[in-house]
């Protein structure tokens, strides 16, 4: 890809999803499984929200409770609230409940953690594409293919179905009428990072985030018509 190309992508960014404005601009938490469930699990369905509110917000209110300096990765931690999970709520100051209304986010996010503990994982570095640890998250009622595939992405794993998240922001971001190829789709991406003198990572976190907010299904609105059975 060009020079003009990677600026048809630097003004789609420009427009889309500024740096100043958009909220989504981080690293991810690629060495913090705890802050990386979380995440996972209250930005399903909700605003982000800045450094100091939404998703954020809780983190920073779990790591308070941790005091501790050191990354969030010991997911027993978490999961040591799978009973608890009125209590957790209240430390992350949040209660918002998952799709389906089946817990907290809260409560969800503990049993997911207690779910990986129990399969073998303790931190980012055991989290991996397995159809076990697909289990273990799925098995929480609330949670589903989505919830994985964002803890994956957000522990540092990029999956074959991030990477094709990816490519379609950046087949959208050129206006390229044919499909960019994944290879071609990571060049450009590097491309632009290095021209806005981001990180990479920074870039394909909020590159990541937009496409997957972009095609979220839509919850019904009430004044939907229901389908026929």
């Amino acid at each position: 890809m060009g020079t003009d190309t990677t600026k048809i992508v630097i003004d789609f960014i420009a427009r889309e999803l500024p740096q100043s404005a958009w909220p989504h601009w981080t690293d991810g938490w690629a060495h913090e499984a705890e802050a990386a469930i979380l995440d996972a699990a209250f930005s399903a369905r909700a605003a982000y929200g800045t450094p100091t509110t939404g998703v954020r917000a809780v983190i920073t209110r779990w790591r308070h409770h941790r005091q501790s300096d050191a990354p969030l990765d010991n997911l027993s931690a978490l999961a040591a609230f799978a009973e608890r999970g009125d209590e957790l709520a209240v430390i992350l100051g949040n209660r918002q409940r998952v799709p389906g209304n089946y817990s907290t986010k809260a409560e969800a996010a503990a049993l997911g953690a207690a779910a990986l503990v129990a399969v073998g994982c303790s931190g980012c570095a055991d989290i991996g594409n397995t159809d076990a640890h697909r289990a273990a998250i799925m098995s929480v009622p609330g949670f589903g293919t989505r919830t994985f595939d964002a803890l994956l992405f957000l522990s540092g794993t990029l999956t074959p179905d991030s990477v094709e998240l990816l490519t379609r922001f950046a087949t959208e971001a050129a206006g390229s009428a044919e499909p960019l190829g994944g290879a071609e789709a990571t060049s450009l991406l590097a491309a632009v990072a290095a021209e806005l003198n981001v990180p990479a990572t920074t870039l394909t976190h909020a590159a990541w985030r937009y496409q997957r907010t972009a095609e979220q299904p839509r919850r019904p609105a009430k004044s939907d018509p229901v389908p026929a059975m």
